[in-house]
């Protein structure tokens, strides 16, 4: 170095400086060291530790699949399980058996049992919060008994068995929370709501999934569940619908009438009048006849006009049967007070301390419903079907 000249010296130090720049990130875990989890399922064991459950995508399928070679007939999804004093001990026995690490970027589900459920997810909820590599847009349901019942089953259409989770809630087939929905809750009541579903028994049904309804939580814990009629109510309160189908008794004769609802809009606006506090919900539906077996006349614009009010009434009373159900459990699961606070902040300030029992108590909900039904394709008459 003595001998080189100035510039000879600055030309060979930025060489040196490319050198490590090209070598890359020293803390950096190739792919292929990584094991790629899709799902978490998380039970309480029989001496009270965490049973943590992880899906996670085969490599080596993976690997196989994209060479060009023959598709294999192995499934290219596994579970791996662990147990702790906690999640964060269950994870790392899970990873200390493993060859790969393990990578949380592709976890799309979180399937909690209900024991665990009714314990409350702040434990979750503080894992989750510290993996900054789990999306906080990560979807979480409860399943009825144990979550690894549900973990690893065989699929026909989806890949992974998390992906059916994850379309069932995409396509509005459950209602949906995910992370992101819990934190939020936490600033306006702590109410939440998430799917309830369960692993089928009945396999010869083609179905590997049971969608039961959905559950209520307050403060992160588990407080009552709903049935699925009444989760549909839900559903309209948290602005979920993506389609319906709503089936009644036709006026005339008694037979059943399907009307498949194509869009809704709503709108929630909070009202305080002195100590009472209500909401209206006004929605505003689009739908069309799915099915008749009734001889009514569609084409008569007063009968129509009384399906329309029938269909509002419906919509109505399963709305007002899911706001009661969360009344009962004091938990304010969709999140009204949220409302609160944008309209009248010196209120919400005042009340959110107290807002459990002040939704159970004293909120009101009123539902105002312009539903209108837009006849599509051609219509006859049963009676003359039938000849």
């Amino acid at each position: 170095m003595r001998n080189l000249t100035s510039a000879a010296r600055i030309t060979l130090l930025l060489l040196l400086v490319a050198q490590l720049l090209l070598s890359g990130c020293w803390s950096r875990i190739e792919i292929n060291d990584r094991l790629l989890v899709v799902a978490m399922f998380i039970d309480e064991a029989a001496d009270n530790s965490v049973q943590l459950t992880l899906g996670y995508a085969k490599p080596n399928q993976i690997s196989s699949q994209s060479g060009g070679e023959a598709p294999s007939t192995e499934a290219p999804y596994a579970t791996v399980s662990g147990k702790g004093r906690n999640i964060s001990e269950a994870y790392r026995n899970i990873q200390t058996n493993i060859s790969r690490e393990i990578f949380w970027g592709q976890v799309k589900m979180i399937v909690v049992g209900e024991t665990c459920a009714r314990k409350g997810l702040a434990p979750l909820l503080d894992f989750v919060d510290r993996k900054s590599g789990i999306p906080l847009k990560t979807y979480i349901l409860v399943a009825k008994g144990e979550a690894r019942e549900v973990a690893d089953f065989p699929t026909q259409i989806e890949k992974f068995p998390s992906e059916v989770f994850r379309e069932l809630v995409t396509r509005k087939k459950v209602i949906s929370g995910s992370v992101k929905h819990f934190l939020t809750a936490e600033e306006y009541g702590r109410g939440m709501i998430l799917g309830y579903v369960a692993a089928n028994t009945d396999k010869s049904s083609g179905t590997q999934i049971t969608v039961l309804g959905s559950a209520l939580f307050q403060d992160s814990a588990m407080t009552g569940k709903m049935d699925s009629y009444t989760t549909r109510g839900a559903m309209w309160l948290r602005g979920n619908i993506k389609d319906a189908v709503i089936t009644f008794a036709s006026p005339t004769d008694g037979k059943l009438i399907s009307i498949l609802v194509m869009d809704a809009k709503s709108k929630i606006v909070p009202h305080v009048r002195g100590s009472e506090i209500s909401y209206t919900l006004q929605l505003d539906v689009e739908s069309i006849i799915d099915s008749s077996e009734s001889a009514i006349d569609l084409e008569d614009p007063s009968v129509l006009s009384n399906l329309e009010s029938l269909l509002s009434e419906q919509i109505e009373e399963r709305i007002q049967k899911a706001f009661q159900e969360s009344q009962k459990s004091a938990t304010d699961a969709y999140q009204l007070g949220a409302y609160l606070a944008w309209y009248y902040p010196k209120v919400w300030k005042a009340s959110n301390k107290d807002w459990s029992s002040i939704y159970k108590e004293r909120v009101r909900l009123n539902v105002e419903t312009k539903a209108r039904i837009r006849l599509m394709g051609a219509m006859k008459n049963p009676e003359e079907a039938g000849r």
